[in-house]
């Protein structure tokens, strides 16, 4: 099953919040309001991360968290969003999935531009511009950051 996934409010937008969504024949997105933002980059800042690493690794916890029920042979299609760091990102889901599946995760991670006319880009900028129709599951401090080491 193939998951476009895209983001509206970018996480390092520290003024607006962020709508994280995926679609396929179903959909659904995750919101980071500003005050958790504002956390979680603080925390992330002092920790051990290399600054040029920490929004990749955020963005690919939020991607793990948004697709809970995946399943083990999924395809990612991850809208380009933070150029360069695509192999960072798909290193960090990878080893988010191998933890989550015991028998290992057998899907497959690609990165395009899936333009405006994708479901989940108009999920997201829809949600993130509107608010309107779908109740939004609101990402905690304590949610992202247990998976940081």
């Amino acid at each position: 099953m193939n998951y476009q996934i895209d983001q509206s409010g970018k996480l390092e937008q520290l003024n607006t919040h962020t709508v994280v969504a995926f679609s396929n024949d179903a959909s659904g997105a995750v919101l980071l309001k500003t005050a958790t933002k504002r956390l979680i980059l603080s925390k992330l800042r002092k920790s051990i991360i290399p600054h040029k690493d920490i929004l990749p690794i955020w963005f690919a916890i939020v991607i793990f968290l948004l697709l809970e029920n995946i399943s083990s042979q999924a395809i990612l299609v991850i809208d380009e969003e933070y150029s360069g760091k695509e192999a960072l990102i798909e290193e960090t889901l990878l080893k988010l999935f191998s933890k989550r599946f015991s028998k290992g995760w057998k899907g497959s991670i690609r990165f395009k531009n899936i333009g405006k006319a994708s479901r989940a880009h108009q999920l997201a900028w829809s949600l993130h511009r509107k608010n309107r129709g779908l109740v939004l599951r609101k990402l905690t401090y304590g949610e992202v950051m247990k998976f940081v080491k």
